[in-house]
């Protein structure tokens, strides 16, 4: 799997908005992991099974990928106790039993296995024994992402469905939200006070966390304060980047624009806008022409079945024209008639 999809160590270390997203996700499951045997599915390059570790009994990562495993097992593996184990997430969950382990953690990793029914499965069975479970997925379907590495692209119902079986589980809802955050220069512990206000669309969230078999309320309360210190990077520095980003954007802009249409930044944006707008009123005319075009086929049935049936009575009337003059002609000739005629003075005329 490519960096695009999986954060580095050194990724997500840094401050930023997604790598705050999953060591929040992370941070809850530690406060239920204590003195736990913790088997964290879809590990990756195990940063999640660090921050388990410092409170597990143990901790087993475990990934299809065998190059993420190796840097897990090098780095984490080296500085922890938790270990790691190349293998994938169905074959493994098949191995245990609820005995063999208390808590299964599994972050943003069902979308990316090939038979998600049959891990769902597998993990309500091992929740059934009593086996605590942490889940999330990403919101991707509700968001339209386009990942090439999503086998499954969840909304809130598919989400609620994979657990569905058993019985008290929680759903937790996982959004990017804005705040302020005042702390000395020194930092450290931050007090937290959350005020949720206004429609919460929760359909929408950017993450969706299944709990069972675990104490959702002592985890959850009424909301999670980290979430708050999840935009603390958002300051000027980020700011300063984005806007360089921007920079960097428009330059990219205008070389392509000099290469491809020989116009500068400026000029290949209003090009690039001229071509879209041409695009979409030949697009406009296709629909208006395809329209007519449906209509005139519509009056040329109309026109071919009244022809049909002006041709059915045309043939109609020549036969039975037909059939007159045949009786004419048999009349005509009948001995019998003629006779009649000249004793009664007429005649017939030949035509």
């Amino acid at each position: 799997m490519g960096v695009e999809e999986r954060l580095s160590l050194d990724a997500v270390g840094e401050h930023t908005l997604i790598a705050a997203e999953h060591r929040h996700r992370y941070a809850l499951a530690v406060r239920a992991a204590g003195g736990k045997r913790v088997l964290d599915l879809c590990c990756g390059v195990g940063y999640g099974s660090e921050m388990l570790a410092a409170v597990a009994v143990s901790v087993v990562g475990v990934d299809r990928d065998a190059a993420a495993i190796d840097t897990a097992q090098a780095s984490v593996g080296a500085r922890t106790s938790a270990t790691f184990v190349a293998a994938d997430a169905l074959d493994h969950l098949r191995t245990l039993e609820p005995a063999d382990v208390d808590l299964i953690v599994c972050f943003e990793g069902l979308e990316h296995v090939a038979d998600v029914a049959a891990v769902a499965e597998q993990l309500v069975r091992l929740g059934r024994g009593g086996v605590g479970l942490i889940v999330s997925v990403p919101n991707s379907s509700t968001f339209g992402e386009l990942n090439e590495y999503h086998l499954t692209d969840f909304d809130l119902p598919s989400a609620r469905a994979l657990l569905a079986e058993l019985p008290d589980v929680t759903v937790a809802y996982q959004t990017h939200a804005e705040g302020s955050l005042i702390q000395a220069a020194a930092g450290g512990r931050a007090r937290v006070e959350i005020e949720v206000e206004g429609e919460q669309d929760l359909d929408w969230a950017n993450h969706f966390l299944l709990l069972a078999g675990v104490d959702a309320k002592a985890l959850l309360g009424t909301a999670d304060g980290l979430v708050h210190l999840a935009v603390a990077p958002v300051n000027h520095r980020y700011m300063r980047h984005l806007e360089e980003a921007n920079r960097r954007l428009l330059a990219e802009n205008g070389r392509l624009a000099r290469g491809r249409l020989g116009l500068g930044a400026g000029g290949g944006a209003s090009a690039e806008l001229r071509r879209e707008s041409a695009l979409e009123l030949a697009r406009e005319e296709i629909g208006q022409c395809r329209h007519r075009i449906g209509t005139l086929e519509a009056e040329l049935a109309e026109a071919n079945e009244a022809a049909r049936a002006a041709t059915f009575a045309h043939e109609a009337l020549r036969a039975e024209r037909d059939e007159y003059r045949r009786a004419y002609v048999a009349v005509r000739s009948s001995r019998l008639t003629n006779t009649a005629a000249r004793l009664a003075g007429h005649r017939f005329d030949r035509p």
